[in-house]
């Protein structure tokens, strides 16, 4: 494994995707999609579904879902027989050093808040724009795909910890989760 959180931008991002893959060296090639992806232990990590490469055949990196989301979404179609998606209604971008001197912090990691949807989880809980997600629960957020992961790791009604960053001043924030059309 090389990289945890990797957005590779193959889904169409109208549809919300969820990208945040594993990056692994292991050889993958067309048609081993939904291969195992495992640890020296042998336990299953991820189900392998991507490459990048510019000859169609493995040149150097492979992408596998992790196998706590793939669980989730097991778990989700046997209970409810559709994936229970949650969101916390925020239009995002990563952290960075433009955007921290516009502000005014220090921080170059996280999660920017570039607005809330109105009547969202994020805007029922008090988040607002400007905002610098840092943890949800204890999981700390340094990346958008991170996010994304975590986030679609609840289902909608789930109640999580959003710890911010606001004008330089920690807060953390309970939030109960929603789905797409804003119910529970």
């Amino acid at each position: 494994v090389s990289a945890k959180g990797r957005s590779i931008d193959i889904f169409d991002r109208q549809k919300n995707p969820v990208e945040a893959f594993i990056q692994t060296d292991a050889a993958v090639n067309p048609g081993n999609s939904g291969g195992a992806l495992v640890n020296t232990r042998g336990e299953l990590i991820g189900i392998n579904t991507a490459i990048a490469s510019p000859t169609g055949t493995f040149a150097g990196y492979s992408f596998a879902i992790p196998s706590d989301l793939v669980n989730k979404v097991i778990a989700d179609i046997k209970e409810f027989g559709m994936v229970q998606r949650a969101f916390l209604g925020v239009m995002i971008d990563e952290m960075n050093a433009d955007y921290a001197k516009e502000l005014g912090v220090s921080l170059n990691e996280g999660v920017l808040v570039k607005s809330v949807v109105e009547g969202s989880s994020a805007d029922n809980s008090g988040i607002k724009e400007k905002d610098i997600i840092l943890k949800i629960d204890n999981t700390d957020i340094k990346t958008v795909p991170q996010l994304l992961e975590t986030i679609a790791s609840h289902r909608p009604g789930d109640k999580v910890m959003v710890t911010i960053s606001r004008e330089g001043k920690l807060k953390d924030i309970d939030v109960t989760l929603r789905n797409k059309e804003n119910n529970t």
